[in-house]
């Protein structure tokens, strides 16, 4: 393997570590294992090795920096600031560099997440084949759809697939993506009061392909509240998971090519149903992929008009009272699981909860593990075991809340939320945000 030397320019980061051990407490996979060489405190160490010119890593080198959720639950807590993420990934991109992504991974970056025709004809032809997969059912043997679908179904791999991630519960593949379901330009309802904001709406691939309710429910919530949709069909993955994977050229291009496409649009901000997507779009890209100070202003003038949908719905109260009621059954419990990408990159923390304590008063519902649910983007492919490992205590914390639904704002935290609720068979649905409210009509 090669030596990290690109790290070089993160020594004075890696070097303020003063190895106090505060973020073993904080980590979910430390937590698990009790293994140091898989938390910052010894990936630290390991690169301070590195960066005293140690040629001879210990083997496994690579497993060390992949095992990690990019949770930033230890950069909150180093009283350092150490940005362990950072130099987490730093080292993910060396080890690209050195040893090259997995075949698979080089595969799926860069012939199908980079380019969406593509990426659509191979869904097709996986949600013709999903049929494989048996459908999960109810006690009393009705078929267990998606909450608020009645078409979505949940389905389950089977486990003598222990390898694949045997008893995996998924949601199925939509039988039309959510662009094969709507138009590109969404007027304002007619008779609301028109707000002269153009959104770009950017829907993510889970939406897209999975939960395009999601997408309709959201477009329906803004253009209700006098708001112009554009959602251009042109737009491609974020790249979160190239860009976590280290394979930083590949998502610098997909970077570009959603900045060109929101760009024509002539929007005046980019709001989004998917944490994971926004964190990308705010933040990921211009930190790492950019090249030239041109290009770097180009990326931060972007994000800076990247909203989450809670974001944004607080932000239209315009310091008024929020105006949203629930569509949800009455007197409903209702708790909210915090994304990683929402809470600890976007500091999005307040905004949701704004909008639930307003919906559903008493009925909210804080559950007491606010941490991550286990699912990582790819974490969750590469090291499935132990992700399951970590979502336990999420369950816990929401089995404790007595609570009906379980709010979200990152399809995929719904996922890997729904995988491990139908696995330990209880009764809490998982619903997004955007899904269970609605604007309360002005007089």
């Amino acid at each position: 393997m090669k030596s990290l030397k690109e790290l070089d320019l993160l020594r004075d980061e890696v070097e303020k570590c003063i190895g106090c051990g505060l973020c073993l407490q904080s980590c979910p996979v430390y937590a698990e294992e009790q293994n140091e060489d898989y938390v910052a405190r010894g990936r630290n160490h390991l690169l301070k090795k590195v960066f005293n010119n140690h040629k001879d890593l210990v083997d496994g080198v690579k497993d060390r920096f992949s095992k990690c959720l990019l949770c930033r639950r230890c950069t909150m807590v180093c009283p350092q600031g150490v940005r362990t993420d950072l130099l987490t990934m730093a080292a993910r991109v060396e080890l690209a560099k050195g040893d090259g992504l997995s075949f698979t991974k080089a595969i799926v970056f860069r012939k199908l997440l980079k380019d969406r025709k593509k990426m659509k004809a191979a869904i097709k032809t996986a949600s013709k084949l999903q049929w494989l997969l048996p459908v999960t059912k109810e006690p009393d043997k009705k078929v267990h759809h998606i909450p608020l679908e009645k078409k979505g179904k949940i389905r389950h791999i089977p486990m003598f697939f222990a390898g694949l991630g045997g008893g995996r519960q998924l949601p199925s593949i939509a039988k039309k993506s959510l662009s094969e379901q709507i138009s590109e330009i969404h007027l304002p309802v007619t008779g609301v009061k028109t707000r002269n904001i153009r959104v770009g709406y950017f829907s993510g691939c889970a939406t897209e392909f999975c939960f395009p309710e999601i997408g309709k429910s959201l477009i329906s919530v803004l253009t209700r509240l006098g708001i112009e949709i554009v959602f251009p069909k042109d737009q491609g993955c974020c790249g979160i998971s190239v860009f976590n994977s280290g394979d930083l050229e590949t998502a610098r291009e997909m970077a570009l090519h959603n900045i060109r496409v929101f760009s024509q649009a002539k929007v005046d901000f980019v709001v989004t149903g998917c944490a994971t997507c926004g964190s990308a779009l705010k933040e990921g890209w211009a930190s790492c992929l950019t090249r030239g100070k041109e290009e770097k202003a180009q990326f931060k003038d972007f994000g800076s008009r990247v909203r989450d949908i809670s974001e944004f719905l607080v932000e239209l109260a315009c310091f008024k009272p929020l105006r949203y009621r629930s569509i949800l059954p009455e007197n409903l419990r209702i708790t909210y699981h915090d994304p990683c990408h929402l809470a600890r990159y976007q500091g999005v923390i307040d905004q949701p909860r704004k909008i639930l304590k307003q919906v559903f008063g008493d009925n909210f519902i804080e559950m007491e593990n606010q941490g991550c649910c286990g699912m990582g983007g790819t974490f969750n492919l590469s090291h499935y075991d132990l992700s399951q490992k970590i979502a336990k205590n999420k369950i816990a914390s929401i089995a404790e809340t007595e609570a009906d639904i379980v709010i979200n704002n990152c399809p995929g935290c719904m996922i890997q939320l729904i995988d491990n609720i139908e696995r330990y068979h209880l009764p809490q649905r998982v619903v997004h945000l955007i899904e269970a409210i609605e604007p309360i009509p002005e007089k």
